[in-house]
């Protein structure tokens, strides 16, 4: 039951319906789902570990507010570890590695052609951890999978605008284009403008909620 409502209330975080700053009354989910307080509790805990709930003493759990501050520091990390774990992954794919790869951005582009935003946000960190090659970098893997958690937060909340969903196709399918040939110069500097330029767009948005 605890598995199973981390991946409820990790869903709803990220697709806002539990909204930035909000209490999560622990006797209120509990009811919701038909449960004791308790699996409700472990996974609240649990999602805190994931950066996505914050516990206050006497106050109990809210969802994490959005931040400036927070969506520069994963956007900055991002930078520092992804572009150099793609190319290597460039370096090391298999053929079925490859397949993978291919297979994740093609769920990502059917959910994003039918407006799917609450999958397209999974599916993307999906796509993003394929050209790491989980199995041969998983360390890397780990660290990548929190931060594109975090970085979904702010994506799904603020960044929608018309053609922001062409060009993000666009960019994944020249990235996928040269990691399959093995590019890895030509992928890392792909991938780094890819993140720069989403984690500017977001910046710009954020900055002007004044979050």
């Amino acid at each position: 039951m605890t598995s199973q409502l981390i991946v409820r209330f990790r869903e709803r975080i990220l697709a806002g319906t539990y909204a930035p700053g909000s209490a999560l009354r622990q006797d209120v989910l509990a009811s919701e789902f038909g449960t004791s307080k308790i699996p409700v509790r472990e996974a609240l805990v649990q999602l805190q570990s994931e950066g996505l709930v914050d516990i206050f003493p006497n106050r109990g759990f809210q969802v994490r507010p959005l931040a400036s501050s927070e969506l520069d520091e994963v956007f900055s990390l991002r930078l520092q570890i992804e572009p150099a774990a793609v190319a290597l992954g460039a370096r090391l794919a298999t053929a079925a590695d490859h397949a993978a790869a291919r297979m994740a951005l093609e769920q990502l582009n059917e959910a994003l052609a039918a407006e799917e935003f609450s999958a397209s946000g999974r599916l993307n960190r999906a796509f993003h951890l394929s050209l790491v090659v989980p199995r041969l970098q998983p360390v890397a893997t780990e660290i990548l999978g929190r931060l594109h958690t975090l970085a979904q937060r702010y994506v799904q909340a603020h960044l929608r605008p018309e053609g922001r969903v062409k060009r993000a196709t666009r960019e994944h399918a020249a990235l996928l284009k040269m990691w399959s040939r093995g590019k890895s110069k030509e992928v890392r500097a792909l991938i780094h403008t890819h993140i720069q330029s989403t984690g500017e767009d977001l910046a710009r948005v954020v900055a002007g909620t004044g979050r």
